[in-house]
């Protein structure tokens, strides 16, 4: 099905597709609706990314004055879709602008064929009822957690070989990456196209400045840590996090790599990290849980949600 209604108006609120040069006008939305939990730097980042169709963006306006937003971005994975973004100026006078918006975004999803459709949005009111009154429910809880360099523990005991990944041991850290995922992030991995994908995109993080440290133990490599200096200011990384070959977790490699990547963190001269994890909707899940006991302070809670559809192919575990 192919869309031909380019604006809605009801109201005096007119819904309309999103021309480009108008990035920073959503960004500045964002802001506004979200405060401290919005991510602008990541956010700007997927607006220019091969994920974002301009087409798949709508904006809701009020006497031409831009008041909200949404984006359906597309998952490596064939047909496979997210929403994201969902944000009005003063959302909570504004529910049935938002009701209007996610339509939209349901929509074009479903005229490119969508075989599974999942959202994401801080976890505050009014936007999970929104997702809730189309049929989305919770489906897993995504965590921004940040920690002081200075405050990671520092831990020495352990006798674990440490270097900076290079062109000569990248596919040796690869390997251990897409092992160290499974199982907490398969359903991540599903959504990124498989294992193959997920190589190439660990791979392919370098390029965006990551520096990842690999971890032997009797030569044998058992752990990874990366952050990307700078990220969000100058100082503040995005921590890409801690993972650990599943036969080696319980050993406490993984508080070791956290006090490893914080010394090598000040070596660069950042003050902070911040990363995002999920966890499930009840328990935390071990990453989470790694970076709690190592002095990481949550700053803000997401939703991840999925909207069933029957007769659809969904991931496992949805």
């Amino acid at each position: 099905m192919t869309e031909t209604v380019r604006v809605e108006k009801q109201s005096g609120i007119s819904v309309r597709a999103f021309s480009r040069g108008e990035e920073s006008t959503l960004l500045e939305i964002l802001k506004d609706a979200f405060g401290g939990f919005a991510d602008v730097p990541r956010t700007k980042a997927v607006l220019s990314s091969r994920r974002f169709d301009s087409d798949g963006c709508f904006v809701a306006e009020q006497n031409g004055v831009p008041i909200g937003w949404v984006a359906v971005t597309s998952l490596p994975r064939a047909k496979w879709f997210v929403i994201r973004y969902l944000s009005i100026r003063r959302a909570r006078l504004r529910t049935t602008v938002g009701e209007r918006l996610l339509s939209r975004a349901i929509t074009y999803a479903e005229s490119k064929g969508q075989e599974f459709l999942r959202a994401t949005t801080s976890a505050v009111q009014p936007y999970v009822e929104i997702y809730q009154k189309f049929g989305f429910k919770p489906l897993r809880r995504d965590l921004r957690i940040s920690w002081q360099t200075d405050d990671v523990p520092c831990i020495e005991d352990l006798q674990l070989e440490t270097e900076e990944i290079s062109d000569e041991t990248v596919d040796s850290a690869t390997s251990l990456y897409v092992q160290a995922l499974s199982p907490y992030w398969d359903w991540r991995t599903e959504e990124e196209g498989g294992t193959l994908a997920v190589a190439e995109s660990f791979k392919e993080d370098r390029s965006r400045g990551a520096r990842w440290i690999l971890a032997r133990s009797n030569q044998e490599p058992v752990g990874l840590v990366g952050i990307i200096p700078d990220y969000y200011e100058l100082g503040v990384a995005w921590f890409r996090g801690t993972f650990v070959h599943p036969e080696h977790r319980g050993k406490g490699i993984g508080s070791a790599l956290m006090s490893e990547i914080s010394r090598f963190a000040k070596t660069l001269y950042q003050r902070k990290m911040v990363v995002y994890t999920f966890s499930s909707l009840d328990s935390l899940a071990p990453g989470a849980l790694l970076y709690l006991k190592t002095g990481g302070k949550i700053e803000s809670e997401y939703l991840q949600l999925t909207k069933r559809s029957w007769g659809r192919r969904h991931c496992r575990g949805c």
